[in-house]
């Protein structure tokens, strides 16, 4: 019996530990009183057991346990907790002075900063502008044959195209065209034939156009050609009368002349592009267009055939004879090159 009144009194004692006793001597060799109950006035309510299951409360997901509350609170905040929690909670801290006012005396620069990006794209945007109403103009001047009688500054910008050339020998060649029917027609409405000047005149106005083609890129070829038709075009004009005139004569001989000059500089910008192109090593380079494969001898042999025809017919001394020498000199320099080391040893 002894055993089971000492477990009961120890189960006891432990149902009342979280119970706090009263602060009062203790004295010995007297027997304790059964213990009374306890009034609510006695105790704050912090210490009553039935206040702390009234203030309980499942932590719900996304709080922390009561218990991890209570520690936290009986913790020392540190400054990595203090940066920590301003992080979490967005707040900014508090602002450094120096910083500040770093901060202010850097500001009128960002504006300024931002006012130039913003200038600066809208002249990215009117220069765009600009570009595309340029485009329109060259493409309205093509599209009317008139990039020859454009001013210089125009015919610049139009010439960093690729393919300015072949379009202007198109919008020459066109011209010229409609300036021999033109002299026809006016030949043609007259009793009397019009002096050889008056065509040499009109005809030699295209010769600097052709000049401006022949500096073009690729532009060689085409005033080599556009030179011997602007001269076939002369011949077509005026009777047998017309050409037993001197003063025709002189006036065809001065033409002739204006078209051998301007075909020497031809013959020679074509030598150097062919010689850059027999330099080529590989096909590569040469399919990149590093110069022309011209045949010079075949067109030695077509102006040496075309100048006996028009000195028989038409009484013509010279036909392109200063640019038939260089042609002439340039293919024997050819050839010189183009013979084997051992030929040129026998030699």
């Amino acid at each position: 019996m002894a055993f089971w009144r000492r477990l009961s009194r120890d189960r006891s004692s432990r149902d009342n530990s979280d119970l706090p006793m009263p602060s009062r001597p203790f004295s010995h060799g007297v027997e304790q009183s059964p213990p009374q109950p306890l009034k609510d006035t006695q105790y704050s309510s912090g210490f009553n057991s039935q206040d702390r299951l009234q203030n309980y409360r499942p932590a719900t997901a996304g709080e922390p346990p009561y218990s991890n509350i209570q520690t936290s609170a009986r913790l020392p905040t540190t400054n990595i907790d203090a940066m920590n929690r301003n992080i979490t909670t967005g707040l900014e801290p508090t602002p450094d002075p120096l910083a500040k006012a770093f901060n202010d005396a850097l500001r009128p620069y960002q504006d300024q900063i931002e006012d130039l990006k913003a200038q600066l794209e809208e002249t990215i945007y009117r220069l765009q502008t600009l570009e595309d109403e340029r485009a329109d103009m060259h493409a309205w001047i093509d599209k009317r044959g008139l990039r020859a009688d454009v001013p210089p500054s125009i015919a610049r910008a139009m010439n960093t195209d690729p393919t300015s050339a072949q379009t202007l020998n198109y919008q020459l060649d066109r011209k010229m065209t409609v300036l021999n029917h033109d002299l026809h027609r006016l030949q043609d409405s007259l009793s009397t034939h019009l002096p050889t000047a008056t065509f040499a005149t009109t005809l030699a106005q295209l010769i600097p156009s052709i000049e401006d083609l022949a500096a073009l890129p690729a532009g060689p070829p085409l005033a080599f050609e556009l030179l011997i038709k602007l001269g076939g075009n002369l011949n077509s004009h005026g009777g047998d009368e017309g050409w037993n005139n001197e003063a025709d004569a002189a006036s065809r001989a001065d033409f002739y002349t204006q078209l051998d000059s301007c075909m020497m500089d031809v013959v020679k910008m074509r030598l150097k592009e062919s010689d850059a192109h027999s330099h080529a090593h590989d096909d590569a380079a040469a399919a990149a267009g590093q110069g022309e494969n011209w045949q010079v001898g075949r067109d030695i042999k077509r102006l040496e055939k075309t100048g006996a025809f028009l000195r028989s017919k038409l009484g013509l001394k010279e036909y392109f004879p200063r640019s038939l020498e260089i042609m002439k000199r340039g293919e024997g320099a050819r050839m010189e090159r183009n013979l084997p080391l051992q030929g040129r040893s026998s030699q």
